[in-house]
């Protein structure tokens, strides 16, 4: 359990399907993604968001909706639909009804940084006009408390779980340019053939330390369209042309895009 009032809890839901598509308006951003936070009721205080943009640059930041939700009777809330979905299926909302704890929607506009100095991110934070604070989770407006009850791969004695889900309100688009440059594809690395340890892959396209850093959790998609998902891996090192993960799950063909895995991060500031 943690000691002391105060949490910071870093959040990075995965995109495994479409990842490099550019979203329409009221698609699923992300499906239900769980997250811990030690037991208890407790309100957001602050907030930090970072969004990353297209092809090694930053983006006009588009709208979204934020809803949190908690496991009923032991039953995580069921899916909004996969990303890049439709998220208008009365269906799925209904059923998520009970499980609701929070929504909120945020301004990209006026939360977004200036760009002078992450060129390929976003980041959204608290917006103070004034001394009116606006366009963020409103200090004590947004109250959180999961069902400690249930135990899920992973938990952390005295923590509880909460899910987070989100809808665009805009063309996000996640896509790098960032091209896999090996006529041999990569095989992955349970394959005999494929040392055991770290993996170089060889790029081409976005020079990849425009992109990516280390702790990046890294997709890879055959085409633009989507096409042939696989989990790469973790970034341990990155160069111009050349990406060092932890391991490759899934093989990689020749000219895959290497994506994000979780391309938006939240950084949630509560207290008990």
């Amino acid at each position: 359990m943690a000691q002391g009032k105060f949490h910071l809890a870093t959040v990075r839901p995965r995109i495994d399907l479409l990842g490099n598509v550019e979203y329409t308006n009221h698609d699923v951003l992300f499906d239900w993604h769980r997250f811990e936070i030690p037991r208890g009721g407790c309100s957001i205080k602050s907030f930090n968001m970072i969004v990353a943009g297209l092809d090694g640059a930053a983006r006009a930041a588009k709208d979204m909706e934020l809803f949190f939700a908690k496991s009923v009777n032991g039953v995580a809330p069921p899916s909004l639909g996969n990303p890049n979905s439709d998220s208008r299926i009365k269906v799925n909302f209904t059923a998520c009804r009970t499980h609701m704890i929070a929504h909120k929607l945020l301004d990209g506009s006026a939360m977004e940084n200036s760009d002078t100095y992450t060129l390929s991110y976003n980041m959204w934070d608290q917006t103070v006009v004034g001394d009116q604070v606006q366009n963020q989770l409103q200090p004590g407006g947004i109250m959180l408390q999961g069902d400690a009850r249930p135990t899920y791969p992973g938990t952390t004695q005295g923590y509880q779980s909460v899910w987070i889900a989100a809808v665009a309100m805009g063309a996000f688009t996640f896509g790098t340019g960032v091209l896999l440059n090996q006529a041999s594809d990569q095989l992955p690395s349970s394959n005999a053939a494929v040392p055991a340890g770290p993996v170089a892959l060889v790029t081409d396209g976005t020079d990849a330390d425009d992109v990516f850093a280390v702790g990046d959790e890294i997709m890879s998609y055959l085409d633009a369209n989507g096409a042939t998902p696989g989990v790469v891996g973790t970034v341990i090192a990155v160069a111009p042309n050349l990406l060092t993960v932890d391991k490759v799950v899934n093989g990689i063909g020749d000219n895959s895009e290497l994506c994000f895995r979780g391309p938006i991060q939240f950084d949630f500031g509560i207290e008990y």
